[in-house]
């Protein structure tokens, strides 16, 4: 499947509420656990909508510090989140685009803005070789939008 394809995002998304709903689902009947590590499938999913929305291209697989390039070549570091209060991250890109998917698998843009000052405000981990912010913070920084023209 391309992305190309984007007639079949409803379907998609149907299908990511299905595995949030079944998340919960599991919270209720085992909730010693967390049921909140869904890592790759919560990325692809936010990257497949990001870069359909924001006509970007998705960069090669492998590529270090971002995930898409705008039309104009400058790189993105797409992130997404569900359920957290912060997002990590790790490289460099021209922007970052961080999108959050609600259990009902709808995506809204938190942040998409310049990459340096969302690093310029982050902290940084040197345990973990990683900078986070907190998704309230994220929302300072994008006020008023930062939506960048292609």
């Amino acid at each position: 499947m391309g992305l190309g394809q984007s007639g079949n995002t409803e379907a998609i998304r149907h299908v990511m509420a299905t595995i949030f709903a079944a998340q919960n689902a599991l919270r209720e009947l085992a909730p010693e656990f967390r049921w909140a590590g869904m890592g790759n499938l919560l990325g692809d999913y936010g990257e497949l909508v990001a870069v359909r929305e924001h006509g970007l291209n998705l960069a090669p697989a492998g590529s270090t510090g971002f995930d898409a390039f705008r039309v104009d070549g400058k790189t993105v570091q797409i992130k997404a989140n569900h359920a957290s209060n912060t997002i990590g991250f790790r490289g460099e890109a021209d922007y970052l685009l961080v999108v959050h998917v609600d259990a009902a698998a709808n995506v809204e843009t938190i942040y998409y803005g310049p990459f340096s000052l969302v690093a310029d405000s982050s902290n940084y981990s040197k345990r973990d070789n990683k900078r986070s912010i907190t998704i309230s913070k994220l929302k300072k920084l994008a006020s008023p939008p930062l939506i960048p023209e292609n």
